[in-house]
């Protein structure tokens, strides 16, 4: 019975080194943002394991990583850059934490729009009929399904090149996962297709990827990462009532001071869109229904 018993242990003991070595076993990936979580899980599937620096609630702008976090970083295997401001910030500490760290550019193949790509119209700054207000290049291209197939291709390329042995399972993965935003770039499509007006006011300009995409213009509120002045915000009202805005999107991440105070002046709402939910592709349905039943209220 003794025997039984040290034997018993003894499987147990093999089996918990087993199962943590199964776990070591899986590519240690480091993204940015929760959605890139999820990219990488749709390719990868149970051969990766992803953490992200950004938490959730967290903003893009001005988070500085946790000592944990900068630790597993040093022992990750491959870190997707997708070049949002505060890993451009850390950049050189982050990439200085790991040399054998495959660093997998996403946004490789992209063109990006210059940063705050929308505009207002020609009252607004200096009398510049379509001003653009800073040269930054604007993060947002995980908010196209388009983009997000260039940056699946790239996350791919670099797993195959990490871990060879499941290249199959990494690409019949990423010809999936391409597949199903394919439908979703579609169906996003036909749905807003008939859509008037297609103009919408954010509190701050992450949609204009998707603006583009689908033939919208968005409004922005914040320009440069500052809130309106006096005198913007005037036009800002003024222009809301000219183009019948009754709905300003705002992300769950910004402060809503200044868009409940012009929702409240024009009679809109405030709607709350989050363009860094960790379930991307359920969040993006949510964010075609939202765009449709605002679009289609006047």
């Amino acid at each position: 019975m003794k025997k039984l018993m040290i034997l018993g242990t003894l499987s147990l003991c093999l089996f918990q080194h087993l199962s943590l070595a199964n776990a070591s076993a899986k590519v240690q990936v480091v993204v940015s943002i929760l959605p890139q979580t999820y990219f990488v899980e749709q390719i990868g599937g149970n051969f990766v394991d992803v953490m992200c620096l950004l938490p959730e609630g967290g903003t893009p702008h001005f988070y500085e990583p946790k000592p944990q976090q900068m630790k597993f970083l040093s022992r990750a295997d491959m870190y997707v850059r997708i070049k949002v401001d505060f890993e451009n910030a850390w950049w050189d500490k982050i990439s200085a934490t790991n040399f054998d760290m495959l660093i997998v550019d996403s946004t490789k193949g992209i063109e990006f729009n210059d940063g705050q790509h929308q505009h207002r119209d020609s009252q607004t700054r200096h009398h510049d009929e379509k001003a653009i207000f800073h040269d930054d290049l604007d993060p947002h291209i995980w908010l196209s399904p388009r983009m997000v197939k260039t940056q699946a291709e790239q996350i791919y390329q670099g797993l195959i090149k990490v871990d060879p042995e499941h290249r199959d399972i990494y690409k019949a993965n990423k010809e999936a996962f391409v597949q199903s935003l394919g439908i979703l770039d579609n169906e996003i499509r036909a749905k807003l297709a008939n859509v008037n007006p297609r103009h919408f006011m954010v509190f701050h300009p992450v949609w204009s990827y998707f603006a583009k995409d689908y033939n919208l213009e968005q409004i922005p509120i914040e320009i440069d990462g500052k809130e309106p002045s006096a005198r913007e915000m005037v036009e800002l009202m003024r222009m809301a009532l000219e183009k019948q805005i009754t709905v300003i999107f705002l992300q769950p991440q910004a402060n809503r001071r200044t868009a409940d105070i012009i929702a409240k002046q024009i009679g809109a709402k405030v709607k709350i869109l989050d363009p860094l939910a960790p379930q991307w592709l359920n969040n993006m349905r949510r964010v075609m229904d939202a765009f449709v039943e605002t679009l289609s209220q006047n």
